[in-house]
């Protein structure tokens, strides 16, 4: 969670320190171990220290080589740091401490620009190739570490923080009116923009590079869609797996601090717990000790885990301490919106603040979470296709009675009929009917101006066409590339650093994501269960009230408590930054239908979109900007 600033010329002019350190004040709160700057003729860089493991402490950003050509700064950790040191060291590299940023600017030294695939981990790297006059700009394979950039032809800026960005530009930017759009309808369809016209989020798995010529974006790393991992026995791929996620946690638990976990009581959260404690007992967890943290909802309500949380305390021997959910009134966000100069956190995510802080409070810098779980271990029953191309008519008929036995035989049998013959239709036909489909007038979000409901529909008209025809390869694209998730994770890590502590996602890992493609649907859905292999491969670490867990617990009682306060305020005339996104009527419209819905079927994510536009405008207005 620490911070970093660059600012990179191109036009033959310096950059002063006094810039760059403009931009590490702006989010000095991401440095509480220190912050340091360097300028040199066509490049200044800043730090915000963050020591989150024993190496870090050994660092020294901003990172320059021997002979000063090449500099850098970084944020976040590598995961495959021992594989990597030993790889530079047999090629000969003089490492001078045992730092991730020092096996990066060796890496680069190395191998160039191809190193980026080398590396692999969370983290935001920028780079100065002065032999080259060429800035080096790298974001991880998931976006797990937040990167923005602004260039205006003269000037490369890049920072941790969109407050940092703003603090190097000469004039403020107006508002992206599309992208706040997409916010209003809740609707991704864009990954890589923000809410301020020409600041760009580094879209994940990339590479920035820019000179004179300009700025341009290289993909490093893509989804394995044609990689096949297939064994004889399902056993296999339960150890396999077993192994992964061991693997995977042990890795992103590297820390010199007593090591945090958010359990929600959920199989994710839950099985990372209980794998890092048999780590622990193995002696093999990079980290002095574990704890666990859960947040206890009201009492009765869908938000109550508690129980699923004390299941498994008992069950692994470890206490997981209990913390109530964090929820603020509404005025809250509107300050956090200020100060971030961005959309404030969801109040489903602002819930764990407590949580945060109690584990800071306990010496924790490090969160291991679940997140991902969701994603890649839940399966689909495109396993018919897949079977049904495969010939492997054995399984294909285990999946039809395991089906039939949960969902009944017609159900069963219209799911193998559309998914495994049926899914031969040639991938021109259906590109065609999903060209048709999205043709169609988008007339679902009134409360939008006519103009932004067409901006609005040809964004999501233009997501589609960028996915491929073939719906299972499509479908973990889907998952993996969705222009949602830069966003949720910008958020969910600016938020943990705020409370002063770095998150860590082993089931967003490469690794593990690249297992789950290439591994059978089957696997992870079989007969109405999800996450089968997960709840196979910790049998014995899970308590059986979680192994055998279908249900997930439901936060939605984190926004409803905003709705008399949400209902005042989208009441009030609109600021003239949104006037022309929101149309008055359509949000009255919006809000009637909300509050007549059931609970259960009301458009959440549109009313608060709708807010945070409305907000956002209200606070540029007042700012005098």
């Amino acid at each position: 969670m620490s911070g970093i600033a660059a600012i990179f010329r191109f036009d033959g002019g310096p950059v002063r320190e006094a810039e760059v350190a403009a931009m590490t004040a702006a989010m000095a709160w991401r440095g509480p171990d220190g912050i340091a700057h360097a300028a040199s003729g066509p490049v200044a860089m800043g730090h915000c220290q963050f020591h989150a493991t024993a190496e870090a402490l050994e660092e020294s950003q901003p990172l320059a080589s021997d002979d000063g050509a090449l500099q850098l700064v970084m944020d976040g950790y590598l995961a495959n740091h021992a594989e990597l040191r030993t790889a530079l060291l047999a090629r000969g590299a003089r490492l001078r401490d045992c730092s991730d940023p020092e096996l990066v600017l060796h890496a680069y030294a190395q191998w160039g620009a191809d190193c980026a695939a080398r590396l692999e981990g969370e983290f935001a790297i920028a780079l100065w190739d002065g032999r080259r006059r060429e800035a080096w700009c790298l974001r991880d394979h998931h976006g797990l570490r937040p990167l923005y950039w602004h260039a205006d032809g003269a000037r490369l800026v890049v920072a941790s923080e969109i407050t940092a960005v703003l603090a190097a530009l000469p004039v403020r930017p107006g508002f992206n009116l599309g992208f706040l759009a997409e916010i209003a309808a809740d609707i991704g369809c864009s990954a890589d923009q923000t809410m301020w016209q020409g600041i760009l989020r580094l879209t994940p798995a990339h590479v920035l590079r820019a000179n004179a010529d300009g700025c341009r974006q290289q993909r490093y790393w893509s989804l394995p869609l044609d990689r096949r991992i297939r064994y004889a026995r399902e056993a296999d791929y339960v150890e396999h797996y077993r192994e992964l996620l061991s693997t995977c946690v042990r890795r992103a638990s590297r820390s010199h601090r007593p090591l945090a976990c958010e359990v929600s009581g959920g199989l994710d959260s839950s099985g990372v717990f209980v794998m890092a404690g048999q780590l622990a007992r193995q002696g093999r967890l990079p980290a002095p000790d574990l704890r666990g943290y859960t947040l206890a909802g009201p009492a009765g309500t869908e938000a109550d885990e508690v129980a699923y949380a004390r299941a498994v305390a008992a069950h692994s021997g470890r206490a997981i301490a209990e913390l109530p959910l964090f929820l603020p009134p509404l005025p809250w966000f509107a300050a956090r919106a200020a100060a971030d100069q961005d959309l404030p956190p969801l109040p489903n995510a602002a819930m764990s603040m407590q949580l945060d802080q109690a584990a800071v409070a306990d010496g924790c810098r490090a969160m291991l979470t679940g997140i991902g779980g969701d994603q890649w271990l839940d399966g689909t029953h495109y396993y018919y296709g897949e079977l049904f191309d495969a010939g492997d008519w054995r399984q294909l008929a285990a999946c039809l009675r395991q089906d039939a036995e949960a969902f009944g035989l017609m159900p069963a049998a219209t799911l193998l009929l559309r998914l495994g013959p049926g899914g031969k239709v040639p991938p021109g036909w259906r590109k065609a009917l999903r060209r048709l489909w999205h043709s169609q007038p988008f007339a679902k979000h009134p409360w939008l101006q006519l103009r932004w409901q067409a901006e609005l529909a040809q964004r999501q008209a233009d997501y589609e066409a960028s996915l491929p025809s073939d719906y299972r390869r499509s479908y973990k694209l889907r998952k993996a590339l969705h222009p949602r998730w830069p966003l949720v994770l910008d958020q969910a890590s600016r938020q943990r650093a705020r409370s002063g502590i770095e998150m860590r996602s082993p089931m967003l890992s490469r690794a593990f994501i690249e297992f789950s493609v290439a591994t059978p649907e089957h696997l992870r859905l079989r007969g109405g269960v999800s996450k089968y292999i997960h709840r196979q491969a910790l049998a014995e670490l899970l308590p059986a009230m979680v192994r055998d867990r279908h249900s997930k617990a439901e936060f939605s009682a984190a926004y409803f408590q905003q709705d008399e306060a949400l209902r005042d305020y989208l009441g009030q005339p609109l600021a003239a930054g949104v006037a022309g996104l929101l149309d008055p009527v359509g949000i009255a419209a919006l809000m009637e239908r909300y509050f007549a819905a059931p609970i259960d079927e009301r458009l959440t994510g549109e009313i608060w979109g709708s807010y945070v536009c409305a907000l956002m405008a209200q606070l540029e207005q007042h700012s005098g900007a």
